[in-house]
């Protein structure tokens, strides 16, 4: 679980970067896609925990 959220907060940093420098919010997009990032490792880790 904590490799999935690493790599999840790292996506969102850069992601969130670039939608932030293109929407002028850079900080807000961070933010934003940071917790993109967890959620979406969360759901990860649980639909693969489901599987066994």
């Amino acid at each position: 679980m904590a490799g999935k959220l690493i790599w999840g907060i790292l996506a969102g940093v850069i992601l969130g970067a670039a939608f932030g420098y293109a929407g002028g919010n850079t900080a807000i997009g961070i933010a934003i896609c940071i917790a993109a990032g967890a959620i979406t490792a969360g759901l990860w880790h649980y639909l693969e925990s489901r599987r066994t």
